[in-house]
């Protein structure tokens, strides 16, 4: 699940959890587009996502003196509150014995990537703990996560966003372009009709807050030549920026929707 760039650092993932009428997906390591695809395809009825509970949380932490752990954002999921109540639990059985930090990124997919990517570099640099914390928090206040959906069907079904918007948008065949807000909801942030117009209408987005232009990830659903398209986008505008593509995992697939672009950056101080 996660980049190379965590290779020599011990890391897992704790599975979100899709839940359809006759089958259940986990969105853990090794994602597979055609199972999901496959899974998709086998329901009838609407799919809904599940957060992992806190004996997921518990058995995941065991077997380390230092832990840190990455959340999607908490106003879209309990991940974040099962992970702080599951380090609770250690840090009352352990007496002092265990360091866990548990991160809220306000975000999901890229964005939690990132941050976890930043503390692998600290802790391999030799920072302590508590540095790894503090500064790691100061990154996470810092980055953000945007997007470009050709469908927002599933995030308006599960409560996301109001189910007008949905409508209207798949109707009128827009693209709806947003973020995760200072708070961590779903924000829309405007529209397009094609994936031209689209895309270009999310680097201006990126501009007005304050892209910091040096880094950049680009996670999409299913639409690899959109990523290069954005891509070449921003290269055009910042040649010097450091961007990587990627897939979307199971939960960012099915929000994102196909098609789906969604992106991690960085904003300035």
């Amino acid at each position: 699940m996660f980049a190379p760039a965590l290779t020599g650092i011990k890391h897992q993932s704790v599975a979100l959890s899709l839940l359809g009428q006759h089958a259940t997906f986990l969105d853990e390591a090794g994602f597979s587009q055609t199972a999901f695809a496959d899974f998709i395809a086998g329901q009838t009825g609407p799919i809904k996502t599940s957060c992992p509970n806190v004996d997921s949380y518990l058995a995941a932490m065991q077997g380390a003196d230092e832990v840190y752990v990455f959340t999607i954002s908490s106003a879209l999921s309990g991940s974040y509150n099962a992970a702080q109540t599951a380090k609770q639990m250690l840090l009352e059985e352990e007496d002092g014995g265990k360091k866990i930090a548990v991160f809220d990124t306000k975000a999901a997919g890229p964005t939690e990537r990132m941050a976890a990517i930043k503390a692998s570099q600290l802790i391999a640099a030799g920072l302590a703990f508590e540095e790894v914390v503090e500064t790691v928090q100061v990154y996470i206040d810092r980055a953000k996560i945007f997007f470009g959906l050709q469908s927002v069907t599933n995030l308006a079904n599960n409560g996301r966003i109001n189910k007008t918007v949905a409508k209207l948008a798949q109707v009128l065949k827009i693209n709806v372009l947003g973020w995760a807000n200072e708070a961590g909801e779903i924000e829309q942030l405007g529209k397009a009709r094609g994936a031209k117009k689209a895309r270009h209408n999310l680097l201006a987005l990126l501009d007005q807050h304050h892209f910091d232009g040096q880094h950049l990830v680009i996670d999409h659903a299913d639409n690899l030549e959109g990523a290069n398209a954005f891509k070449d986008l921003v290269l055009a505008k910042y040649p010097a920026c450091q961007i990587e593509i990627g897939n979307c995992n199971a939960l960012c697939s099915f929000y994102a929707e196909k098609g789906g672009l969604m992106i991690g950056c960085l904003v300035k101080e």
